[in-house]
């Protein structure tokens, strides 16, 4: 064997050209929150169209997940990442060109289609490229590092890009990294394992995306009770019947996208959860900054992306103990993650971001470090509950928890800031007459509008609104805290019962 093809056969250069492929995906998950002040103003774009443009992408991409992770499974998870690749480019290329909302979120739909043939695929080629459980867990360590880093770069890039050229370069970046990328996957990676008798029916995912967006959508609408209040309910219904339905229909069924037995199984189970919530409340959390930042204290992208920073590097270098994973145990690395988590941000509910000073850098550090141990331990999990057959199966499933964290991150923490914005806002009643109810909505609306009708009245509202929104970010974190105390008991009550059974504890 030459030293070129023993080069291209290293699983470390393996790995190398996978997380190329998967960090633009990462980083679009998180970067469009940098880019939401200058992006509103720039597109005219409404609070409730921002939430779209923010999660339509992981949204989309969680019902896309699953099929495409048993497409993998099916044509090869090599044929799949190059189709991915490809198709991500060019929906770069037409969201930085968007020139109205709905163009950006038509052309974010395409980022999620092209990022969801990437990500499972990126997960399955590690599994069946390392088949050393030790090995593995430091390819899993060095995929956390990644993904988690990508959420950290994502912002730091992207408030470089908007100061020094617009928001739209956030977009056009992934281009030149892909196409790096491209001849590798298409040349050098090796031919996955593929199973071609295994069944791919496209309705069942267009059945589930509906009724996560027709969900996620009555959460976005029915708190702000106005006149879509009624489309809100109707749409919760219909996205709860949809997602019955679908269960119904997939349940014991020989083409089910879903696979049961794996789902089954407490590591994936378990794991799939444990993704889901340092997710939500990371994607979540960035939102609440990025806005407080920019537009409550009026900090630069750049210099809020590096306010935000150590918190994602935290998430990010606790990929680092990976190779540990097997003498400390799952478990424990979870409870003690949803510890430090809890405390955290109880801690930062108490704080002002106005200024970072040194007690609040250690808590951004210390939370972002709690969440990232969560996640590791839960890929590990995930991954270990797999054979190489289903390998694709359970890196989607690994996947669409993270992105439903992504997308419902922004969902929940969106709406819990606007009912608190909402209620705190408060203007004296010859104000309240003159002021129309969309100001109440967010932050984003009410800015918005104070642009548009300047003088004293733009004025009073682009203050009163700052305020209300500083205030709102105490609530937040504070219910964040108590969700993660929940979980901490919950966990840690488990750990004490099987605390003799190796079934979580690897050895």
């Amino acid at each position: 064997m030459s030293v070129r093809s023993k080069f291209l056969n290293n699983p470390w250069f393996i790995l190398a050209v996978l997380i190329t492929c998967f960090v633009p995906v990462v980083i679009d998950s998180t970067v469009l929150h940098m880019a939401i002040p200058p992006l509103t103003l720039d597109l005219k774009a409404s609070g409730t169209q921002v939430l779209w443009m923010l999660d339509i992408y992981s949204l989309f991409m969680a019902g896309l997940l699953i099929p495409m992770g048993v497409l993998g499974d099916k044509i090869g998870h090599h044929r799949l990442l190059l189709s991915g690749v490809l198709i991500f480019a060019i929906a770069s290329l037409a969201a930085g060109f968007s020139e109205h909302p709905m163009h950006l979120i038509f052309a974010r739909i395409l980022l999620a289609t092209g990022g969801a043939m990437i990500m499972p695929t990126t997960l399955a080629i590690i599994r069946q490229t390392f088949q050393s459980e030790r090995q593995r867990g430091i390819a899993l360590g060095i995929w956390v590092i990644f993904a988690n880093g990508g959420a950290a770069i994502g912002p730091l890039f992207g408030g470089l890009l908007i100061d020094y050229f617009s928001w739209r370069a956030i977009f056009f970046i992934n281009i030149p990294i892909l196409l790096l990328a491209l001849p590798f996957v298409a040349f050098a990676l090796p031919k996955s394992i593929s199973d071609p008798t295994k069944k791919w029916v496209l309705k069942y995912a267009i059945l589930l995306i509906v009724a996560i967006i027709m969900v996620v959508y009555s959460i976005k609408t029915i708190p702000k009770l106005d006149e879509s209040l009624s489309f809100g309910i109707i749409s919760g219904a219909a996205g709860l019947i949809l997602l019955y339905l679908f269960y119904k229909l997939q349940k014991g069924k020989s083409d089910s996208i879903v696979d049961w037995t794996l789902m089954k199984k407490p590591r994936v189970k378990y794991g799939m959860l444990f993704t889901f919530i340092p997710m939500t409340i990371c994607s979540g959390f960035e939102l609440l900054l990025s806005q407080e930042l920019q537009l409550v204290h009026e900090v630069s992208p750049t210099k809020t992306a590096l306010y935000i920073a150590p918190f994602f590097f935290a998430f990010a270098l606790s990929g680092a103990l990976g190779a540990y994973l097997r003498r400390i145990g799952i478990l424990q690395i979870i409870v003690s993650g949803l510890a430090i988590s809890t405390v955290s941000f109880f801690v930062m509910s108490q704080m002002g971001f106005a200024q970072l000073t040194a007690a609040l850098l250690f808590w951004l550090l210390m939370a972002g470090f709690g969440l990232g141990i969560i996640m590791l331990a839960a890929s590990f999990s995930i991954m270990s509950g797999a054979d190489d057959e289903n390998a694709g199966a359970a890196g989607s499933m690994e996947s669409i928890a993270y992105e439903m964290g992504v997308g419902l991150g922004v969902t929940f923490f969106g709406v819990m800031l606007s009912q608190v914005f909402s209620r705190t806002l408060i203007f004296d009643s010859v104000a309240r007459k003159m002021i129309p109810k969309e100001v109440y909505h967010s932050i984003n609306d009410a800015l918005v509008y104070a642009n548009e009708v300047g003088g004293e009245i733009g004025l009073e509202i682009q203050d009163k609104s700052k305020l209300a929104f500083e205030n709102a970010h105490s609530a937040v974190l504070i219910a964040c805290s108590v969700i993660l105390l929940l979980f901490t008991i919950q966990m840690s009550l488990k750990w004490y019962k099987d605390r003799k059974s190796s079934q979580f504890k690897i050895k």
